[in-house]
C-alpha cells in the first residue's frame, strides 16, 4: 500500500537564525593558495608554502570573475567610511545599514522593477524588491568541507616570512567547497594559526549572505567572531543583525543583541529582539535571553526566556497562540505546544483557557510508518459554565476522543478506523476543536477492513454513529456491513458477467419519553424527542442480503458505445418491530387524521423478500468539427446519448427503510438505474431518457464551453414510493415526462468561470431546482476574488421529524396539531432552498483590500451570514478587521426556529509574516468556508 506522508506542522519561526550556515567549521582549513602559492598546515603546526605546481592533483580551481565577487559598493568607499565613523548595527534599531550602500545591495537586495519574471512570482506581492543571491562558483558544491580544498584569490598578495604573516589586498575571495568570504584585506597569522578580515566582509553559503566589518578566523579549530553584522536568509526572505555573532569550537553560535524580522531592509514594522541568543547547530535549536517583540520600534511583548527551532527540523515549542472572545465562552486564549518525538511521530496540545467555561485540554498524537498513517486525539473540560445544566443528556464533566487510522496489512488487504465519541450532544455547538473532525449531524465510529482481488472487491464494515445534536432522529447503525462486488475472470462472446452482493444488519437504540429543555421544562407534546414520534415500520430493526447479479455487453467504437444489460435484483429481509410499531400498522386506518395512515394495507412481514430484474440499454455517439466561436478556432462536439431503462413494479411497502432516500432530480438523474439511492426501495421504471452534450475545445485541450440538455419520456406512472407517499397525488410520479435538466459551464477564460444547473417541469410550469455560480480570481493575481451565486430547490423528498412521515412539503411540520390549535413548531419553507450567496475580496488601493459576503434566504426572509471588512497587507504583515453577523445553530430545544439564533462579532487578526498569527488566527475558518477561492489566494500569497 502507498502511503502518504502527512506534511508535519510548521516550526514557529522566530529569532535570528542567519549566522548558523554562514559560520560551519569551514575555518579549519585544509590548504590555502594565494595568488602564487599553495599553502598547507606543516605537521609542526605552521604553514607550508610552495609554489603553484601545474601538475597539482588538487581539482580544477574555479575561475575568479567580476561575477565572483559581490557588488555592494565601492571597496574604498566602504573602507573610507568604516576608518572614518562606523556606522553600528545597534544603532539602526533593526534597520538595515544605508552607510554600507543605500539602496541596501550589500544584502542582495534587488528592487522590483528589476526583478525577473520568475523572481517576481516568488516576491510578495506588496515587497519592494527581493533578496536575490548571485550565482557563483561552487555556489551548488556540496563537497564536505573536511575534504575539500580552500582556493583564494586577490588583486596583490604578500608573504612576510619573518612575521609569518600572508597578506591579501583588493577583492580577496576565499572559497572552500560552496562556501565563500570575502573582505577587502585579509591577513593570515602562521604562528597563531588566525586570520583577520577587514573591510565588506561577506560571508555566503547555502542562501545565506553574512555581513560585517570586520571577523576574526581561528584557523586550528573554527572559532570565528564577526562584528557588526547583518545577514539574510534568501529563501526564507528574513534578515537581521546582531553586534557580533561568536562561533565556538563546538559550532555553537552566540550572538550580542540579535534581530530578527521579515520586513524590507528599509522598514521595520516589527522586529524580535534578543540580548544573548544562542544557535546549536547540532541540534536545531536556539535559546535567547530577554527577548523583546518591537512594533514601530516600540515593545509589546517580553519574555525572558524563549526556545526556538533554527531550521527546518522539527522542534518543540510553542506555536502561535490564539485570542478570542465570544458570548458563551468569554474571553478565550490557546497557546498550543508542539513535541517532536521522533522523524515518524509527534504531538500537539491545545491548552485553551475560556473565562465562562475553564480549561480545555486537548491533544492529538500523530504516527507514520511503512506501512501505517494515523492521529489519536483527546479533550477533557470540566465545564463550570451551568446554562444547560438542566437540558436532558447534557454533561459537565465534556470530553472527546478519536482515533483515525489507515493500515496496509499487505499489497491487497487495507485496515480503516474512524471513531470518535463526545459526552454530550452539545459538544461541537459549544466547544471548537482542532483536530480535524467533521462537526456535522453525528461523528463515525466506523471501522473497515477491504480486500481488493484482481477482479472483485471485498469488504468488512463496522459502522456506527454518535448524535451530535438533539434534533436528528437516531441513525441506524451497521454491525456489520459485508459486501462483495466484481465480475467473472473471462468473456465469452464479448459478455461481462457482474455481481454485486452485500448483507449488513441496522440496529439503533431509540430515545424515550420527554425533552427537558434548558429552564426544565419538560412534559409538553411537542417536547417528545423526534425518536418517540417514530410510528410502524420507521420503528424496525433488522438485517438485509442483498444480490445483484448482471450480464451485460459492452460495444464499443471510436464514434459511439452501445450496453445492453440485464440485472437481476434479490433482497431477503429479516425484520425485528417493537410492540408499539406492530400496534400502530394494526390500527393505522385511512383517516387523513390519523398519523399513522401511512400504514394503512401495510402487513407486517417478519421476512418480507423482493425480486425484481432490470433491463436497460445505454448508447451514444460521437461527432465533432471544426468551428469558430467569438473569433477563434474551436473542436465542436455533438454527443447525443439515449438510455431506456424498464423495472416492472414490485410492492415493497412492508419493507421498512434503513438507509434509503430519493436524491434530488437532476441531469445526472436520466442515467441512474434507481432513482432511489439505498437499497431498501427499487424504483419501477419504463422510461426513455434523451440527452445531448456538446463541448467547445481549443486546440490546446482547455474546454471552454460545455453545454448538456436532457428528457426522460415516461411509459408509465411510478408507483413505487417512500412510506406515506402516494404516487397519485404525486404529479412528479404520474406525468408522462420528466422536468427538462440543463447543465452549462462557460470559461471566459482561466480567470471567469461560469456554472449553472435548470431543472424545468413542463408540467407545473415551474423551475424544480436550479443554481448558477459565477466565479472570478485572476491566475496572474489570486487577490482578486469575485463569487456570486443562487441556488433554489423546492423539490425535495424527505423524513419529516415533526409529523413523522415522508412528505414532499417544503414546510417543517403541519400548521396545526390533530386538534386544530396551531402548531408551535411548524415552520414554513424550513426545507425549501432559496438563497443568494455573494463574496468578494477586492484591492482598493495599494495593499488595501475589501473583505465581503452576503448569504441571504429569500424562503424564510432572513440573513444567513454577513460579514464586511478591510485587509491590510505589507510585505512583513497583515491586519484584518471584520464585523460579522451570523445564524449560530445553539440548540436550547427540539423546535429549530428557536435554536436559529442570530450572532454578532467583531474580529481582528494581526499577522506577522515569518512569525505567525498574533491575534484572531480563528478569522482563517470562516472566510476559508465562506469564500471561494479564499485558501488558494493564501496558498499562492507570499
Amino acid at each position: 500500500m502507498a502511503v502518504k506522508y502527512p506534511a508535519f506542522r510548521k516550526k514557529f519561526p522566530l529569532l535570528v537564525t542567519g549566522s548558523l550556515l554562514a559560520l560551519q567549521p569551514a575555518f579549519s582549513l585544509q590548504s590555502f593558495a594565494a595568488e602564487q602559492y599553495d599553502c598547507q598546515a606543516s605537521p609542526t603546526g605552521g604553514w607550508a608554502c610552495a609554489p603553484k605546481s601545474a601538475a597539482s592533483a588538487l581539482p580544477p580551481r574555479p575561475l575568479h570573475s567580476r561575477d565572483a565577487v559581490s557588488t555592494g559598493g565601492s571597496s574604498s568607499t566602504v573602507v573610507a567610511k568604516q576608518d572614518a565613523a562606523p556606522v553600528l548595527v545597534t544603532e539602526s534599531k533593526g534597520r538595515a545599514l544605508t552607510s554600507r550602500s543605500p539602496d541596501y545591495s550589500h544584502l542582495d537586495w534587488v528592487p522590483r522593477d528589476k526583478l525577473t519574471a520568475a523572481q517576481l512570482a516568488e516576491a510578495g506581492p506588496y515587497c519592494a524588491g527581493a533578496y536575490v543571491e548571485p550565482l557563483r562558483p561552487g555556489m551548488d558544491d556540496t563537497t564536505p568541507l573536511d575534504e575539500s580544498p580552500m582556493f583564494v584569490s586577490a588583486k596583490a598578495s604578500r608573504f612576510e616570512q619573518e612575521k609569518q604573516i600572508a597578506t591579501l589586498a583588493g577583492d580577496v575571495v576565499l572559497r572552500q567547497s560552496g562556501m565563500q568570504v570575502e573582505a577587502d584585506e585579509a591577513s593570515l597569522h602562521q604562528t597563531e594559526n588566525r586570520g583577520e578580515l577587514v573591510g565588506n566582509v561577506r560571508l555566503r553559503d547555502k542562501g545565506m549572505l553574512v555581513v560585517g566589518d570586520r571577523a576574526e578566523l581561528q584557523l586550528d579549530n573554527g572559532e570565528a567572531r564577526i562584528d557588526n553584522a547583518e545577514y539574510v536568509m534568501h529563501q526564507a526572505h528574513v534578515r537581521g543583525s546582531a553586534l557580533y555573532a561568536k562561533r565556538e569550537e563546538t559550532a555553537i553560535i552566540r550572538l550580542k543583541d540579535g534581530t530578527y524580522t521579515r520586513c524590507e531592509p528599509g522598514d521595520n514594522a516589527w522586529h524580535l529582539k534578543g540580548n544573548n541568543v544562542t544557535l546549536n547547530p547540532a541540534t536545531g535549536f536556539g535559546t535567547a535571553t530577554n527577548v523583546t517583540l518591537r512594533v514601530k520600534d516600540i515593545p509589546v511583548f517580553y519574555t525572558p526566556y524563549i526556545y526556538f527551532p533554527i531550521d527546518d527540523r522539527r522542534q518543540s515549542g510553542f506555536l502561535p497562540p490564539s485570542i478570542g472572545t465570544s458570548s458563551s465562552n468569554g474571553f478565550s486564549l490557546q497557546t498550543p505546544y508542539y513535541f517532536n518525538l521522533a522523524p515518524n511521530y509527534d504531538a500537539t496540545l491545545y491548552p485553551t483557557y475560556m473565562a465562562k467555561r475553564g480549561l480545555l485540554m486537548e491533544g492529538e498524537f500523530r504516527y507514520l510508518t511503512e506501512s501505517s498513517e494515523g492521529q489519536v486525539g483527546g479533550a477533557w473540560l470540566n465545564d463550570s459554565e451551568d446554562e444547560r445544566k438542566l437540558q436532558s443528556e447534557y454533561e459537565d464533566q465534556r470530553w472527546m476522543y478519536s482515533w483515525q487510522h489507515k493500515q496496509g496489512l499487505n499489497s491487497r488487504l487495507l485496515a480503516e478506523v474512524d471513531y470518535t465519541d463526545i459526552s454530550d450532544p452539545y459538544y461541537f455547538q459549544d466547544l471548537d476543536t482542532d483536530l480535524g473532525i467533521d462537526k456535522q449531524t453525528y461523528v463515525d465510529q466506523r471501522g473497515t477492513l477491504t480486500y481488493r482481488g484482481d477482479s472483485y472487491t471485498a469488504r468488512l464494515n463496522v459502522h456506527a454513529y454518535e448524535l451530535a445534536n438533539i434534533t436528528d432522529v437516531t441513525p441506524y447503525d451497521r454491525l456489520p456491513q459485508i459486501t462483495l462486488d466484481g465480475k467473472l475472470p473471462f468473456n465469452p462472446g464479448g459478455l461481462d458477467f457482474t455481481y454485486g452482493t452485500e448483507y449488513v444488519r441496522f440496529d439503533r437504540n431509540l430515545r424515550s419519553g420527554f425533552f427537558t429543555d434548558k429552564d426544565g421544562v419538560t412534559g409538553r407534546p411537542q417536547d417528545l424527542w423526534y425518536d418517540e414520534r417514530l410510528t410502524g415500520l420507521n420503528r424496525a430493526d433488522g438485517e438485509r442480503l442483498h444480490l445483484e447479479p448482471g450480464v451485460s455487453l459492452p460495444l464499443n467504437w471510436s464514434w459511439g458505445f452501445i450496453k445492453p444489460q440485464v440485472k437481476y435484483l434479490q433482497t431477503q429481509y429479516q425484520v425485528n418491530l417493537d410492540g408499539r410499531g406492530k400496534a400502530d400498522i394494526a390500527g393505522a386506518t385511512n383517516d387523513p387524521d390519523d398519523l399513522n395512515r401511512q400504514w394503512f394495507g401495510v402487513d407486517y412481514k417478519r421476512s418480507p423478500n423482493r425480486g425484481v430484474g432490470l433491463f436497460s440499454v445505454d448508447s451514444g455517439l460521437y461527432f465533432d468539427r471544426n468551428t469558430q466561436l467569438l473569433g477563434k478556432d474551436f473542436r465542436q462536439t455533438l454527443e447525443p446519448r439515449a438510455f431506456y431503462l424498464y423495472v416492472p413494479e414490485e410492492d415493497q411497502t412492508d419493507i421498512p427503510v434503513f438507509d434509503t432516500g430519493e436524491p434530488t432530480f437532476s441531469y445526472a438523474s436520466l442515467w441512474r438505474e434507481n432513482r432511489f439511492s439505498g437499497k431498501d426501495r427499487i424504483g419501477d421504471e419504463n422510461k426513455l431518457s434523451l440527452g445531448v452534450t456538446s463541448r467547445w475545445i481549443e486546440s490546446n485541450g482547455f474546454e471552454r464551453q460545455r453545454f448538456s440538455i436532457g428528457q426522460a419520456f415516461y411509459f408509465e406512472d411510478r408507483k413505487v414510493q417512500l412510506p406515506g407517499i402516494n404516487y397519485r397525488a404525486r404529479q412528479e410520479a404520474t406525468a408522462d415526462v420528466s422536468p427538462y435538466a440543463l447543465e452549462y459551464l462557460y470559461r471566459f477564460n482561466r480567470d471567469w468561470r461560469f456554472s449553472s444547473t435548470f431543472n424545468w417541469d413542463p408540467d407545473q410550469h415551474a423551475t424544480r431546482s436550479g443554481s448558477a455560480m459565477f466565479h472570478y480570481q485572476p491566475e496572474d493575481n489570486p487577490n482578486k476574488i469575485v463569487n456570486f451565486g443562487y441556488r433554489y430547490r423546492n423539490d425535495t423528498v424527505r423524513y419529516d421529524r415533526d409529523s413523522g412521515t415522508w412528505t414532499t412539503n417544503p414546510d417543517y411540520g403541519s400548521s396545526t396539531l390533530a386538534d386544530g390549535s396551531p402548531n408551535p413548531n411548524y415552520i414554513k419553507n424550513y426545507y425549501k432552498i432559496d438563497q443568494h450567496d455573494f463574496s468578494v475580496i477586492w484591492p482598493l488601493a495599494p495593499q488595501w483590500s475589501l473583505i465581503s459576503r452576503w448569504q441571504y434566504d429569500y424562503g424564510r426572509n432572513r440573513t444567513l451570514e454577513a460579514f464586511g471588512g478591510f485587509e491590510y497587507d505589507s510585505c512583513c504583515w497583515k491586519l484584518r478587521l471584520i464585523n460579522r453577523y451570523w445564524i449560530d445553530y445553539d440548540e436550547v430545544s427540539l423546535d429549530p426556529s428557536r435554536n436559529d439564533e442570530p450572532d454578532r462579532g467583531i474580529f481582528l487578526q494581526i499577522v506577522l509574516k515569518g512569525l505567525g498569527g498574533v491575534v484572531g488566527n480563528k478569522v482563517e475558518t470562516f472566510l476559508d468556508q465562506g469564500i471561494q477561492g479564499y485558501r488558494e489566494r493564501e496558498d499562492q500569497a507570499f
